[in-house]
């Protein structure tokens, strides 16, 4: 997921995408692993790519808040 040059702007498109493939594969602890990367990108300097990363959390938090919640029995 992490593929391209540092410091290379990602599209808006690609970001979509990027957030997609984090919650096919994350589901909602998909936050958690963009925070993780966004931590590492800042620690090594690279705030292009803690910037992308930072992106793709506030992306994501709001697509699981866009999620229907799950059927509770009342009963």
């Amino acid at each position: 997921m992490d593929e391209r040059n540092p410091g290379e702007e990602l599209s808006n498109a690609e970001v979509y995408e990027m957030a997609d493939t984090l919650l096919r594969r994350h589901g909602k602890d998909a936050v958690v692993v963009a925070s993780l990367q966004a931590e590492g990108k800042l620690n090594s300097g690279d705030m292009e790519g803690y910037r992308t990363w930072k992106r793709l959390i506030m992306l994501v938090d709001g697509m699981l808040e866009g999620t229907p919640p799950q059927r509770e029995r009342l009963h």
